[in-house]
């Protein structure tokens, strides 16, 4: 059975203590598509090139699982989105726009919330801190010292 991301998301907010919250992190060490969310959120080297506001989109209304796309589909497509990538700087405004729609649309409702809170780089997950996700991940980036 697949478990989504958005789904990890919530049983970490819904651990009551942080050792709890890191056995559960450490449960999902090896996947690579929460390891990518969890880099595009905290990892501040990765700069998302999207508008400020997400447009708007309609969600789609299927259970989770039956939606066409998940986390899992996109998030390694997501590059196109980082500023300073080739793929990035070629994309214009309006364009980026619509693939955000094309994708918010695509997902469950909380699978796109997930992806538009890591766009923004403000993933809401109770008790789910970098200094948490760096216990767990050591080497998820690298710390740039100020």
């Amino acid at each position: 059975m697949t478990v989504y991301i958005s789904e990890l998301l919530k049983g970490i907010a819904k651990a009551k203590t942080r050792k709890e919250k890191k056995t559960l992190l450490e449960q999902y060490k090896t996947n690579n598509i929460f390891k990518f969310v969890l880099q595009g959120t905290f990892d501040p080297s990765i700069v998302w090139n999207v508008p400020k506001k997400m447009p708007p989109y309609k969600k789609d209304d299927a259970p989770i699982g039956l939606s066409e796309t998940s986390l899992f589909t996109i998030m390694p497509k997501c590059s196109m989105f980082v500023k300073g990538h080739p793929k990035s700087e070629k994309l214009k405004t309006k364009r980026i726009k619509e693939l955000l729609i094309q994708i918010l649309e695509s997902m469950h409702p909380d699978e796109s919330l997930v992806f538009t809170q890591m766009l923004k780089k403000k993933l809401k997950c109770k008790g789910l801190t970098e200094k948490l996700v760096l216990e767990v991940f050591p080497d998820l980036y690298r710390k740039v010292e100020k």
